[in-house]
């Protein structure tokens, strides 16, 4: 988990956030695992930037704002994780 003013490499924020998505999640539960506030800076910050990079995929696809909009780790994903796992 992400903690206070620590240095924490973005590589290793998505890791962590791959890892937690393993189980589909809401966006307000991603961001508080992490302990970053519900801003949609934040939110475009690391939710939407996972998305553009297939990392992550969305259960409503068509009306991005949704309250049960759920976001869960691609096969991009895994391989990912995967390959950096050693």
């Amino acid at each position: 988990m992400i903690t206070g003013k620590e240095f924490i490499s973005l590589e290793d924020v998505k890791k962590e956030m791959l890892e937690f998505c393993l189980q589909a999640q809401c966006r307000t539960a991603i961001l508080e695992h992490f302990l970053i506030s519900g801003l949609s800076v934040n939110s475009a910050k690391y939710i939407e930037q996972l998305l553009a990079q297939r990392y992550l995929k969305t259960n409503y696809l068509e009306k991005r704002s949704a309250r049960q909009e759920k976001y869960v780790i691609t096969q991009k994903g895994l391989n990912y994780l995967k390959a950096i796992a050693y």
